[in-house]
């Protein structure tokens, strides 16, 4: 039997077969994906969630996205948009936003717990059979021995960021890497008119 192809219209991904029956679980680095949209696309694109990971799973079995951040402290201007933003993606279907914390270092602010979170849950759900893929959207490259841990239960790992955020160690170690360089975006553009109202209805 010939397994569908993953990302069936993009070449980029013409030597990645997957099997349509796997449970993929997303694990999203939200600064990582954030820097590399607003670097490619401009500080006004707005990503559709929901397409951007029915993209990603293609037509395998998703089991959950996960999404890692830290939200503003309360005096930043854009605290207000941004936990609106953070409340938007809580009513993306099968999304689970998990939160570290930002802690400031004299001028700069240090995102901190967020990778723990993220190891944390690849190495839990990983260890309890809740998944066969595991798609890690990520340029770090300490995420590699997690990533070897993982391997070794039997799981496959595929890498996915920007290229100039991107982390040899990460390429070489997952069984696949995507370069969202490559992707659909103007198809993952979400309708502005849909955001509004997200946004809207989560600031209320």
């Amino acid at each position: 039997m010939a397994y569908p192809y993953l990302f069936v219209h993009s070449p980029a991904y013409s030597r990645v077969r997957t099997h349509y029956m796997d449970r993929v679980a997303l694990f999203i680095d939200g600064s990582n994906l954030y820097k590399g949209l607003v670097s490619t696309l401009g500080p006004e694109y707005r990503l559709d969630f929901v397409q951007f990971i029915a993209t990603l799973v293609g037509e395998r079995k998703l089991l959950r996205a996960y999404y890692y951040n830290a939200p503003l402290p309360a005096e930043d201007p854009a605290a207000r948009a941004h936990q609106s933003f953070l409340n938007y993606l809580r009513r993306v279907p099968h999304l689970v936003v998990r939160l570290g914390r930002l802690e400031r270092r004299g001028e700069s602010l240090i995102e901190k717990g967020v990778d723990v979170r993220m190891t944390l849950d690849l190495l839990r759900l990983a260890y309890a059979d809740a998944y066969d893929v595991a798609v890690l959207i990520s340029g770090d490259g300490d995420f590699a021995e997690v990533i070897e841990a993982i391997q070794d239960m039997g799981k496959q790992v595929e890498n996915a960021t920007f290229q100039a955020l991107a982390s040899h160690r990460l390429i070489h170690q997952a069984d696949y890497f995507y370069p969202l360089d490559s992707f659909p975006w103007e198809h993952l553009r979400a309708k502005s008119h849909v955001i509004e109202e997200e946004l809207g209805r989560s600031s209320d």
